[in-house]
């Protein structure tokens, strides 16, 4: 048994503590070479010190090392000295870098095989030593050929030694890019879609804010697309004051307000996510024109509604023809 761990076992015993004259008189060593050990298991927070009066009481630390939480936890953590060079390394983020947690030590992260950071920014990430505030920074890189985002956050921290240092915790976000950049290319190949489209189309957001109107529908009520992008003035297409259109409608699901839009044909249908109706809107050419109003409930693919698309269509010519029936009739 060697004498760190003789020392942790007659503290085991004395769990209010001991000082140095009473452990080195129980292990058969001289005070000196007790002193030494101790302030070994004191640094490595193996032992806990109090002070009473002159004398230093030593008692097993209840704590659990910091590498030992590295090495369990999943996320990736690395300690930092003044320096910039790493200390300490879970092994979630060794394996992220390719190589066991012993190789990265002593290694600036610039100087990585897989590098995180650049010269500049380590220089800028000289601040925290001084007590500076957090430091975030998101990281984009190449992985066997795949870009990888990380979010970095980095934190000014005291070793026990007094020495300032840098705690920074790595989180792999690149999922979270993958499907904001996938649905980014969906919102671009969408909005493709509805302006080369000859049907008049825009759509609504959960908040009721315009994210697409087409070229058609630009053109049928003379609103600029930039104009109507962010906003929620899709009424000024239809209306002379604001009133909720159909997708509006559908979107808070209120059917009873349907029944309030005057000069409309239909009803909102049993399927809320589908509503129909035809209105007459006066403001539409010289003399008006009979636009019937179709929109959808879209969802994701949780389920969970994203938004609201709208499409017109002109039937003034088949209205005209129903009124000279009747008419004549």
């Amino acid at each position: 048994m060697d004498e760190e761990t003789r020392i942790k076992e007659v503290l085991r015993e004395q769990p209010l503590g001991m000082n140095i004259k009473e452990i080195a008189g129980v292990i058969h060593m001289s005070r000196n070479s007790t002193a030494k050990y101790l302030d070994v298991l004191t640094a490595t927070g193996q032992l806990d010190v109090r002070q009473i009066g002159n004398a230093k009481l030593y008692y097993l630390s209840h704590r659990v090392a910091i590498q030992n939480i590295l090495q369990l936890t999943h996320e990736m953590i690395v300690m930092l000295d003044r320096h910039m060079r790493i200390t300490q390394a879970s092994e979630s983020f060794a394996t992220f870098i390719g190589c066991a947690p012993d190789r990265v030590l002593g290694i600036r992260l610039s100087r990585l095989p897989v590098p995180l950071l650049s010269d500049t920014e380590e220089t800028d990430l000289s601040a925290l030593l001084n007590g500076g505030p957090p430091w975030t920074k998101e990281i984009r890189l190449v992985k066997n050929g795949s870009p990888v985002y990380l979010a970095g956050r980095f934190t000014s921290v005291i070793f026990d030694g007094g020495d300032f240092g840098i705690a920074v915790m790595f989180e792999n976000i690149t999922e979270q890019r993958r499907a904001e950049i996938a649905l980014r290319e969906n919102e671009r190949f969408l909005n493709n879609i509805l302006q080369v489209s000859p049907t008049p189309q825009f759509f609504i957001d959960r908040n009721h804010k315009i994210l697409f109107w087409n070229r058609a529908l630009e053109i049928l009520t003379r609103l600029r697309t930039e104009d109507m992008i962010g906003t929620n003035l899709h009424w000024k297409a239809f209306y002379p004051e604001p009133r909720p259109c159909l997708a509006d409608i559908l979107l808070d699901r209120d059917a009873a307000r349907s029944g309030q839009q005057q000069g409309k044909e239909g009803t909102m249908p049993p399927n809320p996510d589908t509503g129909e109706s035809t209105e007459f809107f006066p403001a539409f050419g010289p003399g008006g024109k009979w636009l019937r109003c179709t929109a959808t409930v879209m969802r994701d693919t949780s389920g969970a509604v994203t938004g609201v698309m709208e499409t017109l269509e002109d039937v003034t010519g088949q209205k005209q023809r129903e009124f000279q029936v009747r008419s004549g009739s």
